[in-house]
């Protein structure tokens, strides 16, 4: 048995002003068992909601205030101190409150230690709902470690979004920019090296042409001068034939003189012959030498204009230096975030990438070590929960019930006698509202022990009175202040509260 806690007030008294249907009202709540008794809409439920209002956030002060009310208040006494909300409408329409929360506030008190019909537990299983794990989170604070994690997937996948813009993925091309690059360059060097050959070649055949036509113009200079002096040995061959036959006509009649003169002249006819025979080979000889000349200047001039090879590799030159310079560029334009870019302007595209690297493994190592400590914080916050479940189970000696747990996967099981299952759907309502209420009470001692209230309002109207009083003991003997709501049965002005020690 839990007995109340040393110093414990003796009372909590609650004033409530214009909070729903209720003008004004004043109730006290001693520890031990506190009914309050009333008929259907007289203002059980904004009783428990505007108490509530004044430990946990859970309820918008738009759920408290009266519609046809522009300012509203609740006032607790407790522990010789006065705790004070005021609740005020806007001329927006909008409800705001302000002033004092308890001393014991806390934000899951609602959540644990409320039973209302839009409360966590009642809300899932009487709709059937049987995954607990939020419920669990938001109780063992285990929330702040999954929203940690979250923020930090959330970044991890913010930092890839990054890694997969263009500036980034043109980085990843930069090793095949870089190859395309090496292959253009080598692409020029070949065409330069066959430009290079071409023109030596070229350069060869025209000191070949050249050597070609300065022999031949030796050869035809020497033949001219050949020619030029057979053409001066006919004319005196021709000259002194003339001579001659001048001689010859003079000569008298001498036999032998006419003999001389006649075999010099047959002489120089026959020296003539052979002069004008070779002065016609020499001719021909130079004709050839001429066409030969002319052939090898024609093929000179051809040379020195060109060939069509160079020119056309000198073209595609010109094409692979282009493209080269466009490469340079674009591994630049890769290498490096533009100038007026508005996070990195100008910086190595490789240090932004590294330095977004560094803080994705130092995100993954939070996130890890935070999933850790959740995955502790959850395990521990469950193996708890269902320890303070099954020995509210066993202590109630309720019938029916072998086994009632959170699985790992934090989803409700429901064991009959035998270890048999059934489906948290197929249970009665009464079943539904004691798995609930033992389920929040577990929730309570679990994650909130020193909270001094555990209120249900009207969720136990389906009970039978044995087990009805069975659970609100049992539930009195573990919370110092128990407020139940519960009709009255006969009309009554306002909301009257039964204490039960």
């Amino acid at each position: 048995m839990k007995n109340m806690p040393a110093g414990t007030p003796e009372s909590i008294t609650l004033e409530l002003e214009n909070i729903g249907c209720l003008k004004r009202l004043r109730l006290e709540f001693k520890p031990g068992i506190n009914i309050i008794k009333a008929p259907n809409a007289s203002g059980k439920t904004t009783i428990v909601r505007g108490f509530s209002s004044m430990f946990s956030d859970k309820i918008p002060p738009s759920h408290i205030l009266a519609l046809d009310e522009l300012r509203g208040r609740i006032r607790v006494y407790y522990g010789g101190k006065i705790y004070e909300k005021v609740f005020r409408r806007t001329p927006s329409g909008h409800v705001v409150a302000q002033g004092d929360v308890l001393p014991f506030a806390d934000p899951r008190a609602f959540d644990a230690c409320v039973a209302l019909a839009e409360t966590g537990i009642v809300h899932r299983i009487t709709g059937g709902s049987t995954v607990f794990r939020k419920y669990l989170e938001n109780l063992s604070y285990g929330n702040y470690y999954s929203a940690l994690i979250e923020a930090s997937r959330e970044l991890i996948n913010e930092y890839g979004r990054k890694l997969a813009s263009p500036n980034f993925r043109r980085f990843e091309m930069l090793p095949l920019l870089l190859t395309e690059l090496t292959d253009l360059h080598m692409r020029r060097d070949e065409i330069r090296q066959k430009i290079e050959d071409l023109k030596r070649s070229r350069e060869n055949r025209l000191r070949e042409i050249r050597f070609k036509i300065n022999e031949k113009n030796s050869i035809f200079s020497r033949e001219e001068a050949l020619l030029s002096q057979l053409n001066r040995d006919l004319s005196l061959e021709e000259e002194r034939e003339r001579n001659l036959q001048e001689l010859l006509n003079m000569a008298e009649e001498s036999s032998k003189i006419i003999s001389s003169i006649k075999m010099s002249i047959a002489s120089s006819q026959e020296r003539q012959a052979k002069l004008k025979r070779e002065i016609e080979t020499r001719r021909r000889l130079l004709k050839e030498l001429k066409s030969d000349i002319e052939e090898l200047r024609k093929r000179l001039r051809k040379e020195e204009e060109g060939s069509p090879e160079i020119k056309d590799l000198e073209e595609k030159l010109e094409k692979v230096n282009k493209m080269i310079i466009l490469k340079e560029e674009e591994i630049q334009q890769a290498e490096r975030f533009p100038p007026d870019d508005a996070e990195y302007p100008g910086r190595l595209v490789v240090d932004v990438r590294s330095e977004i690297l560094r803080k994705i493994e130092w995100l993954e190592m939070v996130m890890g070590y935070f999933q850790e400590r959740y995955m502790r914080r959850m395990t521990s916050a469950r193996r708890r929960f269902n320890n303070n479940v099954t020995r509210a189970f066993r202590e109630l000696n309720l019938k029916g019930f072998e086994n009632v747990f959170l699985d790992q996967d934090f989803s409700l099981q429901v064991m009959r006698k035998g270890n048999i299952r059934q489906p948290v759907e197929t249970l009665s309502a009464s079943e539904k509202l004691t798995i609930s209420l033992v389920l929040m009470l577990a929730a309570k001692e679990t994650f909130l022990p020193e909270f001094p209230l555990f209120i249900v309002d009207e969720l136990t109207l389906s009970y039978d009175p044995e087990r009805f009083w069975r659970l609100m003991e049992y539930i009195k003997r573990r919370v110092p202040y128990l407020i139940v709501t519960s009709l009255a049965s006969s009309p009554l002005d306002i909301p009257k509260v039964i204490h039960k020690p």
